[in-house]
């Protein structure tokens, strides 16, 4: 089949609309209007968006984009338009799964797999009606009746993926979204409730509506920057057993559960309460709740245990409540207090810091015990590693022991008591550094070994690797790597991994880096062709790299700009601090800049572990150096200048 007389239908938000509509064989833009003209290219099929948001997929750099070819071929056994990229690594694939020659299946491509896709089913429809997250992307599978760009329903979704849209919705203030999670009647039904119990489950996901539009609108814990961080419950997902009254076939579902999600460095937590099994998707059946100022949540129904601190939760418990409050007022304090004490202090606040802390544990149980106690655990840490709690490595020895059973919670507390004791040890008069490096090594190799599938492993990984790549074990850092992508999918520390693993294969290729800087124009590496550039990752917060600033000042001024470049690639996470310094130390080369400081796109990109960090690319563009000292600098630049 010829390529020009194949169809790429796309229902997708293009970034230069005009353009593409101009160029693209047949393109449905948002309202289905049609154009005609020349066979799509790689960069005018790249600049394609997805309808639905959320999805994390390659967005390739300039000289991908130049290097890229789209071809027609079969993929997965149908006639599809593919993107591939120089290495032939598929960045699209628009596939044609019914014969008629007009694309119906989008998909989108990250590190190699299928990340996400949109399909029109409908063979009358040309838009896009149902969206699914895959492989490391996620396991969610929506539904657009309607195809307007809108999901309607899930047909899939994991109990974490749909705490995460719940944590989604409250930070858009989208109760639409939060509605699209509930249950309906069918599904209840066919999930196995009847009777008046189906009819009081009907009733709380009536007035859940009602209630999350209000918390949404009127809640301000969860701000615009809020994401997902992780999904708490006391148990595995109980069993309502068929037989019971009001069910008539076994039902799954969670009690209790509590979410983490972090905004601007802060944790806040929203207790979501119950989710049901209903076929595929894991539903809410209440509204989400945020603590109060005095800390109180309102009571939420559960399967299979009371809920802390309602009117029905029993004396026991409403005792505990009354308990809790005034001392969280206190910490409410405290953490005022903290903020402007001097080290002398601070001392003291944290001694009065963490009994309170021990209080809240004891008063609490399930799962507000288990979040309380990681409160208490990263606040220990925290001043162990400042130095201000003299006590607190065996504090965080005893609660390690008192994990007991919770998998879980022992990874947690025995991660951050090799973190601690490693900057405890590294504070001390006279310490061997090399030794307590030695020593904090073997810890994490350990802590992995004994705990494979928590967490806390990536980033002891990623330490590993680290440690491999500078120490010149190239290929066992690239194991290391390479084992974290396997290991923790779709996480940062995996994105992370995959960065370095491409930084320390770059030497002779072009650096593939792009994006805004602090004046908001665009900032490439292909753009300052002609002579060597140095790409130069620091922040405001590191000193070393501050030195590195100046010296770099100098090697430009010995040379002249258009000689010698420099693009600085600012990772820090206050973008108001960055400005202002800048104001004061202006620098004479643009500042490439994105929120998330070390857990950038920017410094994911490259696998950016430590700072400063400083590659070097000959006039060509092309890396000669991807991890420079600011002492060999100056000799190389010599031996680039005089080869060009």
């Amino acid at each position: 089949m010829p390529a020009t007389v194949f169809k790429l239908v796309l229902s997708y938000r293009p970034r230069c609309l005009a353009a593409l509509v101009a160029t693209l064989a047949v393109v449905a833009v948002a309202r289905g209007a049609v154009a005609r003209g020349a066979a799509p290219t790689a960069d005018e099929a790249l600049k394609l968006e997805p309808r639905q948001k959320g999805a994390e997929f390659d967005r390739p750099g300039p000289d991908d984009v130049r290097a890229a070819t789209i071809k027609q071929e079969k993929f997965d056994g149908v006639d599809a338009l593919v993107v591939r990229g120089p290495d032939g690594r598929i960045f699209r694939a628009f596939a044609d799964t019914n014969g008629d020659r007009v694309v119906d299946r989008w998909s989108f491509f990250k590190d190699g797999l299928e990340v996400f896709r949109e399909m029109a089913t409908n063979p009358k429809e040309t838009k896009a009606n149902e969206a699914r997250w895959l492989n490391s992307g996620g396991s969610r599978w929506g539904v657009d009746s309607n195809a307007d760009g809108t999901l309607d329903a899930w047909k899939t979704i994991s109990a974490e993926e749909a705490t995460a849209e719940i944590v989604n919705a409250l930070r858009d203030r989208d109760p639409a979204a939060f509605v699209r999670l509930l249950p309906t009647k069918t599904e209840l039904e066919a999930a196995g409730f009847v009777g008046p119990r189906l009819d009081e489950i009907l009733g709380r996901v009536t007035a859940a509506r009602e209630q999350f539009a209000k918390l949404a609108a009127s809640q301000k814990k969860i701000g615009p920057q809020a994401t997902w961080a992780s999904m708490l419950t006391p148990q595995s997902p109980g069993v309502l057993p068929a037989g019971s009254p009001g069910v008539v076939q076994d039902i799954t579902a969670y009690d209790n559960v509590v979410v983490l999600a972090e905004d601007g460095g802060s944790g806040v937590q929203v207790v979501v309460g119950s989710l049901v099994r209903c076929g595929d998707a894991w539903r809410p059946l209440d509204a989400p709740q945020l603590a109060g100022d005095d800390g109180r949540l309102a009571d939420m129904p559960a399967f299979f245990a009371p809920a802390l601190g309602g009117p029905t939760a029993g004396p026991a418990v409403a005792a505990a409540d009354e308990q809790i409050r005034p001392l969280l007022t206190k910490l409410r304090e405290i953490d005022t207090a903290m903020a402007g004490a001097d080290v002398a202090a601070r001392r003291k606040l944290a001694g009065q810091h963490v009994p309170l802390l021990e209080e809240v544990v004891a008063a609490t149980a399930g799962t507000d015990r288990e979040f309380w106690t990681r409160q208490l655990v990263e606040t220990v840490a925290a001043y162990v590693q400042e130095g201000l709690l003299p006590d607190g490595l065996a504090l965080l020895e005893k609660l390690g022991d008192e994990a007991g059973d919770n998998d879980e919670l022992a990874a947690f507390v025995s991660f951050r008591v090799i973190q601690a004791r490693y900057a405890a040890g590294m504070d001390k008069p006279g310490a061997d550094f090399e030794k307590l490096q030695d020593a904090w090594f073997a810890d994490l190799a350990t802590f992995v070994d004994a705990h494979p599938t928590a967490s806390e492993s990536a980033e002891a990984m990623l330490q590993l690797a680290f440690r491999d790549e500078f120490s010149g074990r190239d290929e066992d850092a690239i194991d290391r790597y390479t084992a974290i992508t396997t290991a923790f999918p779709g996480t940062s520390h995996a994105r992370k991994a995959t960065g370095a693993v491409r930084r320390l294969g770059s030497v002779g290729k072009p650096l593939d880096l792009a994006g805004k800087g602090l004046d908001g124009k665009d900032v490439s590496a292909a753009a300052f062709k002609g002579g060597p550039v140095l790409v130069h990752f620091w922040s405001t917060d590191c000193e070393p790299c501050k030195v590195d600033l100046a010296q770099i000042r100098e090697l430009q001024a010995k040379y002249g700009p258009r000689k010698f470049a420099c693009i600085g690639v600012a990772l820090d996470s206050d973008r108001t601090r960055l400005a202002a310094f800048l104001r004061e130390k202006p620098l004479p080369w643009p500042q490439l800049h994105e929120d998330g400081g070390l857990d950038s796109r920017l410094a994911e990109s490259f696998g950016i572990l430590a700072l400063p960090t400083m590659i070097l690319l000959d006039a060509d563009g092309n890396v000669v150096d991807r991890n420079v000292s600011i002492t060999d600098l100056d000799r190389k630049l010599t031996v680039l200048l005089e080869e060009k």
